[in-house]
């Protein structure tokens, strides 16, 4: 573009004119805006979320790896927790009811790191009483805890099933520490109580950073010999459920721009419609009909653009409040929230985003290029 073409444009796009035209250059792209900016607050929640759930799967779980033998600490990456763990099952029976669990067997060192950071427990303050048994102390969800009416300090009976020996075993437990209830698909009926208590085989629960590669790292267990398996094949099913949360946004992704190519469209007219007269004038002073469809083209795009970027910002910014809806949501439909997290770090996933605001932009380069060049023929 030559500088008078670049100027015309400078000018139609809003450098120089007042806020009342710079809003009415935007007032045809409204509707993309908001388009834009759901579109952008769903991916950052459903990223969100799905991200939580599979590092829940990993806390809550068998570990981010699970192994038969103890691993060497040199073959995980830094930070990586090691823990022995049984697992059984058993029925709670306290004074305002009774629940079916699953018992893992733990050591006292299981929630002092990375996983204690993440479940934000509450310990208890009460001291055992002197004389005879003292109660095992045990480790349960908050969504278990109000199901049983249940508080730190309180007691209850566990009826363990020993399956080596064919029977039920009665223990007087009491609740050490309650966690947030997060992932309640995992942890309403998750209990823990030491170690010793399980007589079944153990296994090795292997807590991975966030963010590591439980993939790479059960492979380099395989390596070592050691047999292994990362918390995606663990929980398949539950995985491929998060998996196929975030694959079904990439149709919609597909319908927004198309949406986005219809908007900008009726955008690019709308302009040709305001500045009919100004493209007279050009076109009277020899300029062609390629070189104004070249001016509208980018008038058009650098509005569809800011359009997408101010969406995005707006989407991301609203997604910073989600976990707030999501708490509320939980506290009044409780049950609707079972197979998701009711709680997580809010997450901006930028490379999706921007692959969003981009295809937009290609989009609408190619619609505008069309009616552009369909509107000046007449």
């Amino acid at each position: 573009m030559d500088d008078a073409s670049r100027l015309y444009a400078a000018r139609k796009s809003g450098q120089g004119m007042t806020r009342g035209y710079i809003l009415s250059s935007f007032s045809p792209l409204i509707i993309l805006i908001i388009v834009t900016a759901a579109l952008s607050f769903a991916l950052s929640f459903i990223f969100s979320m799905s991200s939580e759930i599979e590092r829940m799967l990993a806390v809550l779980g068998s570990g981010s790896v699970r192994c038969s033998v103890c691993a060497e600490s040199s073959l995980l990456p830094d930070g990586s927790e090691i823990s022995e763990v049984r697992t059984g099952n058993g029925l709670i029976y306290a004074e305002n009811g009774e629940c079916a669990v699953a018992v893992k067997g733990t050591d006292s060192d299981y929630f002092s790191g990375m996983r204690g950071d993440e479940l934000e427990l509450t310990f208890s303050n009460a001291q055992s009483a002197e004389g005879g048994r003292a109660p095992l102390p045990a480790v349960l969800s908050s969504s278990l805890a109000d199901e049983l009416s249940l508080e730190t300090g309180d007691r209850f009976t566990l009826l363990l099933w020993e399956e080596e020996l064919g029977r039920a075993r009665p223990v007087l437990c009491s609740v050490s520490a309650i966690f947030a209830s997060v992932y309640p698909q995992l942890d309403s009926h998750l209990l823990y109580i030491p170690l010793a208590e399980l007589s079944s085989a153990s296994y090795y629960e292997v807590l991975l950073p966030s963010g590591a590669d439980a993939d790479a790292a059960a492979e380099t267990l395989w390596r070592a010999g050691i047999p292994a398996s990362s918390y995606k094949d663990v929980y398949s099913s539950l995985y491929m459920n998060v998996r196929a949360s975030i694959s079904i946004l990439y149709p919609i992704l597909a319908a927004i721009a198309v949406l986005a190519a219809f908007f900008s469209s009726d955008a690019a007219q709308i302009y040709l419609s305001r500045d009919r007269e100004d493209i007279k004038v050009l076109m009277m002073l020899g300029m062609s009909r390629r070189a104004v469809r070249g001016i509208y083209l980018r008038i058009t795009v650098m509005a569809v653009a800011a359009a997408a970027f101010i969406g995005i910002i707006i989407g991301s910014a609203l997604s910073l409040l989600s976990p707030l809806l999501l708490e509320a949501a939980a506290r009044r439909e409780p049950e609707m929230l079972s197979f998701y997290v009711t709680s997580f770090t809010p997450v901006i996933p930028l490379p999706a985003l921007l692959f969003m605001a981009v295809l937009l932009i290609l989009v609408s380069v190619i619609s505008v290029s069309f009616s552009l060049r369909r509107r000046l023929r007449r």
